[in-house]
């Protein structure tokens, strides 16, 4: 049922999204389980999605259902990458089809389905032929070369990271000059178990690896910094930052509640010997463009924290999330590619689900207009 172009396709337009599909006769489209539109022309243009909101159509003809979507409106004129462009999954009993918009400069993409490698492609566009018996997690990943010379302030970056000895480093990964954009879709042949859900928790972490890194900055007084010593983990107390956002009531007038947290830095010696320790602030660290409504909640959380010992670049990150009293929902992202990042998500009572990981490659990606990572992940199920 589906090609190389896909049979069915969804675009943005400036206020919602327009499906098309190629295959003749009537047709009957229901988006969140209602019906909206029955007929024999080939497109369906829907106004009613919020921008950043999970939307599941399903489409059918006389013989039955054809195929689910799963998209999210966008908006262009939003500062975060995934907010301005599109991701969808079509579903089908002869496989699913994932698609999102090209990303410029970009020749290949990765394709991985729950952790192993399963393609390298060319074009904006991947069909998986594989049938789905449970929950499948697909993630494309993609390397964008980083212009420095088009940015402002890129002398000055060259002079800080000569000053921070990271030239070396810089010259002996292929990643120092490179974005990394990363799409995840969950899908589900089958719709969740809990229909609805009354509370949804996001929480985000930062942490150092090691027990103990070196600090690039060779004229620095503390030449050493304590790490937080573990791999990922949703329930570890060490950490550099932790940022809890609680979501409560949705089925009703949600209520959004903010916690943060940082942890004390501390600096020694090349002996390990304690020359100073402190706790970064967590000022910058707030929810904005807060929208709820009955079943729905949507907000932007922002984070900016340095370190309390020196002047350095601060860990920064932004998350657009759009919630409501489904499982079913879209998260978009944006972050320096150091230290270590770790975003998870508890719908209702479940266990904690993990949406995205990034490893640390290093001080010299804290900076601007040094490369980040932009991610989003989008639930493809009712």
């Amino acid at each position: 049922m589906m090609n190389g172009e896909g049979l069915i396709n969804v675009r943005p337009l400036n206020d919602g999204l327009e499906l098309t599909w190629s295959f003749d006769g009537k047709v009957r489209v229901t988006r969140n389980g209602k019906y909206v539109y029955e007929g024999t022309d080939q497109h369906y243009v829907d106004r009613e999605t919020s921008v950043g909101e999970q939307v599941a159509y399903r489409i059918s003809d006389e013989f039955g259902e054809v195929a689910k979507l799963y998209t999210a409106a966008v908006n262009p004129n939003d500062d975060l990458y995934w907010n301005r462009h599109l991701t969808s999954a079509v579903v089908a009993p002869s496989g699913t089809y994932l698609q999102w918009d090209p990303i410029a400069d970009v020749d290949t993409y990765a394709v991985y389905r729950e952790g192993r490698r399963i393609a390298e492609i060319v074009g904006s566009g991947y069909i998986d032929e594989t049938p789905l018996e449970q929950p499948t997690l697909y993630e494309v990943r993609a390397l964008r070369p980083v212009k420095r010379d088009d940015k402002p302030g890129t002398r000055i970056v060259h002079m800080v990271g000569k000053v921070m000895s990271i030239a070396k480093e810089m010259k002996s990964d292929t990643r120092r000059d490179k974005e990394l954009y990363t799409m995840y879709f969950l899908v589900s042949p089958t719709r969740p178990d809990v229909a609805t859900v009354d509370g949804i928790n996001l929480r985000v972490q930062t942490f150092i690896r090691p027990p103990m890194i070196k600090n690039p900055n060779l004229m620095s007084p503390h030449p050493y910094f304590e790490g937080d010593g573990r791999p990922y983990n949703v329930h570890a107390t060490e950490y550099r930052t932790r940022t809890e956002v609680k979501v409560e009531g949705l089925t009703d007038i949600p209520i959004i509640s903010l916690k943060k947290d940082a942890n004390v830095t501390r600096g020694y010696t090349k002996h390990h010997r304690l020359t100073g320790e402190d706790v970064a602030s967590v000022d910058r660290v707030y929810v904005e463009n807060v929208d709820i409504e009955r079943g729905k909640a949507a907000f932007r959380l922002q984070h900016s924290v340095g370190n309390p010992l020196v002047v350095a670049p601060d860990i920064k990150y932004t998350i657009v999330t759009a919630l409501k009293k489904s499982a079913t929902f879209k998260l978009s992202g944006s972050h320096t590619q150091s230290p270590h990042h770790e975003v998870y998500v508890q719908v209702g009572d479940a266990p904690w689900m993990t949406i995205h990981r990034a490893d640390d490659l290093g001080v010299s990606f804290m900076g601007n207009p040094m490369p980040e990572c932009h991610w989003t992940y989008l639930t493809c199920m009712d």
